[in-house]
């Protein structure tokens, strides 16, 4: 599955988009040609520009502070521009601004088969509840097969006017209990497509052990290989970390229909974190998805690059800059 790209990249003309939807600037050096917005190598956020063939990179903050834009509308909009880098690469002056940040919801897509397995999953946890034994299933193909079922679709009629009950909603608006059910599909989906990804990002961990076994009597290229092993165990963790949280959050139904501004909130967040940490996967994802393993020097120079992203974006040293990292924010109490 490839996450589609925000639509905050879709340039719009300056002069027929609301100044609230648009980073629409007012100021010269906004319309100098090839001006965008991206992360430096460091990750600050930064503005590019073109002098003739020259390319220069300035922090955003530094070209607020040059051109007294602080207090200013352009200096809003380039808070709101430093906030939409978690979401898109790249933004340019006249992109629409991330709906993250203006309503948030996503501004990227998903397909039907992630709908699928969160209505799926969100089904089984219903007809479950009713036994006392809630459970949470991510398997696409076991959902396909349980949620056809005629005995889990009668479980779930039945559990659905107990839920209703317990939710203090009389038995003839029942359907208020699936509206409520079909709203959280609707944000799970994103994390449904979020998890399929990482699963991509695993299977770079799988090659690399593959990688290990075939490299095991090349010393200098095993414990080159060993390291990279070591630097992925870190975000390979965080991910699971905050798979386990959603999973437990929307594990516990009546809690999950009861509190649902907070919930979806917490949906909200985490979907945000992940899809912030995985963008800087989308070239290796790429690669690694059809990189063949075996012994040539085109691959090893490969795996010497591998080896520079980990080192570079998860060293021991260097702690991941986050907006309501996973680990510092609490799942909403229930």
């Amino acid at each position: 599955m490839k996450v589609k790209q925000p639509a905050a990249g879709d340039a719009a003309p300056q002069s027929s988009q609301p100044r609230s939807t648009h980073f629409d600037f007012e100021h010269a050096v906004f319309k100098m040609q090839g001006a965008c917005f991206m992360p430096a190598s460091n990750g600050e956020p930064s503005i590019r520009m073109m002098f003739g063939e020259m390319e220069a990179l300035v922090p955003i903050h530094s070209l607020a502070a040059e051109f007294e834009l602080d207090g200013t509308a352009d200096g809003a909009l380039l808070e709101k521009v430093i906030a939409g880098l978690r979401f898109v690469k790249v933004i340019h002056p006249g992109d629409s601004i991330p709906r993250e940040i203006l309503d948030g919801t996503a501004s990227w897509s998903v397909e039907e088969r992630h709908h699928a397995i969160a209505r799926g999953r969100l089904t089984l946890q219903i007809s479950t509840w009713l036994s006392g034994d809630e459970q949470v299933i991510s398997d696409h193909d076991a959902l396909v097969q349980l949620v056809e079922d005629p005995s889990i679709k009668a479980k779930v009629n039945t559990a659905i006017g107990e839920i209703a009950a317990r939710l203090g909603i009389p038995p003839d608006r029942k359907q208020e209990v699936m509206d409520r059910v079909d709203q959280v599909v609707r944000e799970l989906a994103y994390i449904e497509a979020l998890r399929e990804r990482y699963r991509s990002i695993k299977n770079i961990q799988t090659k690399l052990g593959e990688f290990l076994k075939l490299y095991r009597r090349e010393r200098s290229i095993y414990e080159e290989l060993v390291r990279s092993e070591l630097l992925l165990r870190r975000p390979i963790d965080e991910f699971n970390t905050i798979f386990e949280q959603v999973d437990a959050q929307s594990g516990e139904i009546i809690s999950l229909l009861r509190n649902m501004e907070r919930q979806i909130s917490f949906i909200r967040a985490s979907r945000d974190d992940l899809h912030d940490k995985m963008m800087i996967w989308d070239d290796l994802i790429e690669l690694w998805t059809t990189l063949p393993v075996e012994r040539t020097p085109d691959i090893e120079a490969k795996l010497r690059d591998l080896y520079r992203f980990l080192a570079r974006h998860f060293i021991i040293e260097k702690q991941w800059q986050l907006t309501g990292d996973s680990f510092d924010r609490k799942p909403p109490h229930h």
